[in-house]
């Protein structure tokens, strides 16, 4: 049963979400004729004429396997020519830092991080599209016999990537379903930051009793058997319909949505638009050549070896697979993925991903096909 308390908190958000969508005051630019609506309504102005000079997606973007095969086969310049847009890029491993200091008009970031980037820079933003879910999951040694944080005693260290990130959602779990204060500098564990290319081997050393790590950079490890994944195999975007109150079975909690600032989305629908058809022809193309992707970009998957290259393959055809299905959001999606960020609001005091009872929602909007 659905904790009603939860319940009316979630859609409390939901309202206030929809609240802040129609109180955007941004002015549509010279480029488009339409005009952003509410979170509770969707965009559709997408008639605009291509004409003259191009105009310019700045977009700041992790290394990607699709986005190279877009490029490889055609697509993006295709794309380009018939919409009359040109994509700048920029290929870094920190889009917080690039967004943050004005220099792109969409990035790619996890949901989660939503609140503390608005709180940090003042910047507001419009989420308007999903691409890779959270995909660190915890892993142990096969020798341990971890099943869950739980078997692990207190005040044991943990391998972690970052204070933030997945550390985030293993934050908000950990409290939902064990009542465990975990976090960097305090609570039950002592968690070290550390890469994620470093913290299997550090695991493997003894140097930690259990990590969370992005599941390519321990392919050799979990291809041998030498680590495991805890919680029955699972990943992160798949345990959030274990967390009481949660009645949505279907993955939730993004590691990159597609977030633009609110100027530019309200300024800029067609362009919008345009950017998701790009993004859906790709993940389209990713469910239907997953192992020629794979094979062709093993240095996105972190893996050189045939055997390894295999065992991606073979991974991401299972459930495992963090890439989604549709880049689009509805109402019913956007109300379930941010009650991520109500279950931050219960977090121990001294947590630094707590959120206060009052938190400024960021702002979805659902942008039609």
């Amino acid at each position: 049963m659905r904790d009603p308390v939860r319940a009316a908190r979630i859609a409390l958000l939901v309202g206030l979400m929809v609240a802040l969508g129609a109180c955007g005051d941004g002015d549509p630019g010279t480029e488009s004729d339409g005009t952003a609506e509410s979170t509770s309504q969707v965009v559709t102005e997408s008639t605009v004429e291509a004409s003259g000079e191009p105009s310019v997606i700045r977009f700041s973007f992790a290394p990607d396997p699709v986005w190279d095969y877009l490029i490889d086969t055609g697509e993006l310049a295709r794309w380009e020519e018939e919409n009359n847009i040109k994509m700048e890029t920029s290929s870094t491993w920190d889009e917080f830092t690039y967004f943050a200091g004005g220099h792109g008009d969409i990035v790619s970031i996890g949901t989660q991080e939503l609140p503390v980037l608005e709180k940090e820079t003042s910047i507001e933003t419009v989420s308007f599209g999903k691409y890779n879910f959270q995909r660190s999951p915890m892993m142990t040694r096969a020798d341990t016999g971890y099943q869950t944080l739980t078997d692990i005693p207190p005040g044991s260290t943990i391998c972690v990537p970052s204070p933030v990130q997945s550390t985030t959602f293993w934050t908000v779990a950990m409290n939902e379903l064990h009542g465990i204060d975990y976090r960097v500098g305090g609570g039950d564990y002592e968690l070290i930051v550390n890469d994620h290319f470093v913290n299997p081997q550090n695991l493997l050393n003894g140097d930690c009793e259990a990590t969370q790590v992005i599941p390519e950079a321990a392919a050799p490890y979990l291809r041998s058997g030498e680590i495991v994944v805890m919680y029955d195999g699972l990943m992160p975007f798949q345990m959030v319909s274990d967390f009481e109150g949660i009645e949505s079975d279907d993955p939730h909690v993004m590691a990159n949505l597609f977030t633009s600032t609110e100027e530019y989305f309200d300024s800029h629908p067609r362009e919008i638009k345009a950017f998701l058809e790009l993004w859906q022809r790709g993940v389209d193309l990713w469910a239907e050549n997953k192992a020629e992707i794979i094979a062709t970009y093993p240095q996105h998957f972190s893996v050189e070896n045939e055997e390894d290259v295999e065992f991606i393959q073979s991974f991401m055809e299972g459930d495992s697979d963090w890439f989604v299905d549709s880049v689009y959001l509805d109402e019913q999606w956007i109300e379930d993925e941010l009650a991520i960020l109500e279950f931050m609001v219960d977090l121990h005091p001294d947590n630094p991903n707590k959120l206060p009872e009052d938190f400024p929602v960021p702002r979805f909007e659902v942008v039609e096909p």
